[in-house]
């Protein structure tokens, strides 16, 4: 049997009452079992995720115009786009349910989303072309004169982004007692 709360002996089975050891540096009885609930960051951060990628989705489909526009590599990108916003509300939905694959899940959707806004970026001069009837003469010299600079700050506001953003989902890998199961993207 157990130690009842107050450290006291208990009756095995047998009636034969058995001593407590209690540790003396916690003064706790010794090999006690400390059990804490579940954290709720998976669940919280799944949540925050879920609505992230609803709102991406939909952002991206409403800006498929845009995108049919340009054409070209620049709409295979969208499309990715898009795929990424689903595959971002499929692993919130896992890290919901205490799934670790759905960690594993929205930081490669993360990875892929960094890949493309880089891309993007590297086609900045294309959707300049694009934008020729909406600037004057003078703001569209001045875009084409800075256009290396505009799309490096563009690459780094989207590095610095997309690591905050992987920082943040990774949060319930980092919290003790996370609740997360054992399974496993690949593999």
């Amino acid at each position: 049997m157990q130690p009842d709360l107050q450290g006291q002996p208990t009756q095995d089975p047998y009636g034969q009452p058995q001593p407590v050891m209690i540790d003396p540096v916690t003064g706790m009885p010794a090999n006690v079992i400390m059990i804490q609930p579940k954290s709720g960051a998976p669940k919280v951060i799944g949540i925050f995720i879920i609505i992230f990628a609803v709102l991406s989705g939909l952002a991206s489909i409403a800006s498929i115009g845009d995108a049919l526009a340009i054409g070209g590599l620049f709409l295979v990108l969208h499309s990715i786009g898009i795929l990424v916003s689903v595959g971002t509300g499929v692993g919130g939905a896992m890290m919901v349910q205490y799934q670790k694959r759905g960690v594993h899940l929205v930081l490669a959707m993360i990875f892929i989303g960094l890949i493309i806004g880089v891309a993007n970026m590297t086609m900045f001069d294309d959707l300049l072309e694009q934008q020729d009837g909406d600037m004057t003469v003078e703001e569209q010299e001045f875009m084409d004169a800075n256009s290396g600079l505009f799309a490096g700050i563009g690459m780094a506001v989207t590095i610095i982004c997309q690591g905050l953003c992987g920082l943040i989902v990774a949060i319930p890998l980092m919290v003790s007692n996370n609740g997360l199961d054992d399974s496993k993207l690949f593999g």
